[in-house]
């Protein structure tokens, strides 16, 4: 099954970041102080909200959660703004698709009354993503900020800043991950930060060692044999094994073309986005397939910005390989394949844009704020995505390497 099988999972789902809006409805609270391990972007405490100077705010097209702790401190005026879903209470947007608290000047008004305290957890921690397991707390910046692609693109390799620190607070919740796993991400990102391996490329090579790590996995010796595993493996044989694989192809082109309008296309009917997706969409409406041509001039001048994008995708494999739900290589493995149909969506995006004028920095930030926003969804949705859309959650090999 591939992108057309989209469509029916799509129409009723629409992004919250990651485990944002799940994670103010977690129980289970400790109190605890405590010399932890802390790993975060060694970039992330340059970044400073630009606020009403924002190009993309984070107060417009998406949907804000509200925890209920906020909530009931919020007086009946700003209740009215609040709706109840499926997921919990979200902010009703306003028609134009901004949020209701904004002022005229793209202030928050519950700031600027009763101060920060006063917004909701989701409001107060995006881009910020912040997960305490045993032993350690990683920390992460979401691309889908504007104020943080200008720190990632600035990095000339993204790297991980590991340190210990004195914590005390209270945890919403402390997880517990197979230590393996984590050896599994810092490897596969290791593999994404070697620039003599094309990105595509190295997305490859991590899918087909993940795939092996699951068979692993699957004989009970995962923790036995992962050392004599990597020690053992030759990432530039396995380069060599796959070839190249960037040459663009009918298939590869209607693929992506089908992804994008599939994943965007709830977004276009609620106007979510509409000014940026709607020209974009009504673009791919006129691809054939037969624009090869076409797609091998954009790979040409996209290559500008190869070490932006290599530098995205190690961010994704970095805050996106592990999170609080992570329990086995399978879910690692759906990660990738998620990844890989980020990276589809994105490419035909980027190509669309190029169709209609010169790529630039800010085109190409608006592509990636907007995608990544599209395609923020927690765990659970992608996992139910994934038994929805495919006769099986592990992707033939051949898929894989047609998205990416």
């Amino acid at each position: 099954m591939k992108a057309n099988d989209l469509r029916r999972f799509f129409a009723f789902k629409t992004g919250i970041f990651r485990q944002l809006a799940k994670k103010d409805r977690l129980g289970l609270r400790k109190e605890y102080e405590i010399t932890m391990k802390l790993y975060q972007p060694d970039y992330y405490e340059q970044f400073q909200c630009t606020a009403s100077k924002c190009p993309t705010t984070c107060c417009m097209q998406w949907r804000i959660a509200v925890d209920d702790e906020t909530f009931h401190k919020w007086d009946d005026e700003w209740k009215e703004k609040v709706k109840e879903v499926e997921e919990g209470r979200i902010i009703e947007l306003k028609n134009d698709g901004m949020c209701p608290f904004l002022n005229e000047k793209k202030l928050c008004k519950i700031v600027l009354r009763d101060g920060e305290g006063a917004i909701s957890e989701t409001c107060h921690t995006f881009p910020r993503e912040e997960h305490e397991y045993i032993g350690r707390v990683e920390r992460a910046l979401t691309p889908g900020c504007p104020a943080v692609l200008d720190l990632l693109w600035k990095q000339e390799c993204f790297q991980i800043q590991k340190k210990e620190e004195q914590m005390e607070g209270i945890a919403e919740e402390i997880y517990e991950i197979n230590p393996v796993l984590f050896e599994i991400r810092d490897w596969f990102l290791d593999i994404v930060n070697t620039r003599e391996i094309k990105l595509n490329t190295t997305l490859e090579i991590c899918f087909l060692i993940a795939l092996d790590l699951y068979e692993l996995e699957q004989k009970g010796v995962l923790e036995d044999e992962f050392q004599s595993y990597k020690n053992t493996t030759d990432i530039w044989k396995i380069q060599d094994a796959i070839g190249e694989n960037g040459t663009i192809t009918e298939e590869r082109l209607e693929e992506y073309n089908l992804l994008f309008l599939d994943v965007s296309q709830i977004y276009r009917e609620q106007n979510i986005y509409g000014d940026f997706l709607v020209p974009l969409a009504e673009e791919a409406e006129k691809i054939n397939g037969k624009e090869t041509e076409c797609f091998k001039t954009y790979q040409h001048k996209i290559n500008k910005w190869a070490k932006e994008l290599r530098n995205l995708f190690a961010e994704e494999i970095s805050s996106a390989i592990i999170t609080p739900g992570t329990g086995q290589v399978l879910d690692i493995l759906v990660k990738l394949e998620w990844m890989a149909m980020e990276y589809a969506v994105l490419s035909q995006s980027l190509f669309l844009q190029q169709r209609k004028g010169e790529l630039t920095d800010k085109k190409i930030q608006k592509s990636v704020c907007v995608v990544f926003r599209m395609m923020g969804y927690a765990d659970d949705d992608i996992w139910e995505y994934m038994d929805n859309c495919f006769d099986s959650v592990i992707w033939p090999w051949e898929y894989y390497s047609l998205l990416v």
